[in-house]
């Protein structure tokens, strides 16, 4: 664009002085940023969806069968309940960090042996997304049910959080 002898700006016979132009990038730059923090606030907010554009979900194994037409999914929390003896795999659509609680305390160790109650429940990590418990009463019949609380959290979007309260009885 050619300039004029004060530093104006002619472009396509019309001729803007400094300052308009200096408006004008100022209001574009100001436009631009403000859009840039838009899409990253909605973003960052985990809203509601997987950022994979993919449902996040868990399904259920209970003593080797597929439980079918249960959706276990963020913000939804499923109760299950199991016999002392059964297994349980859980697998998450996608790769998550597993915690488990078991009659309200936290389990520090995955892939770890817990008794409690007169139960053995042990917990095994078969891939980022997939867990197993075993459990078994060290003393038949239980006293009293025993409740687990599985909690999957995605590592793709930590927004996306999945709870399974498991109960375990005779």
């Amino acid at each position: 664009m050619p300039t004029t002898a004060r530093g104006d700006t002619q472009h396509q016979g019309i001729t803007m002085d400094r300052g308009t132009r200096d408006r004008r990038l100022i209001r574009t730059l100001f436009a631009r940023t403000a859009s840039l923090a838009a899409l990253l606030s909605l973003a960052a907010c985990g809203g509601g969806g997987s950022v994979s554009g993919l449902p996040f979900d868990l399904s259920v194994v209970i003593a080797g069968q597929v439980v079918g037409g249960m959706v276990i999914g963020p913000g939804s929390p499923q109760n299950l309940y199991i016999s002392a003896g059964q297994s349980l795999e859980l697998d998450a659509s996608e790769p998550v960090v597993w915690s488990l609680e078991v009659g309200g305390v936290v389990v520090q160790n995955n892939s770890a042996t817990v008794h409690y109650a007169g139960a053995s429940i042990t917990e095994t990590a078969l891939s980022p997304s997939r867990i197993a418990l075993d459990t078994s009463a060290d003393f038949p019949p239980l006293l009293a049910p025993i409740p687990i609380t599985l909690t999957a959290t995605s590592t793709i979007d930590l927004a996306q959080v999945a709870t399974v309260n498991v109960l375990i009885s005779n």
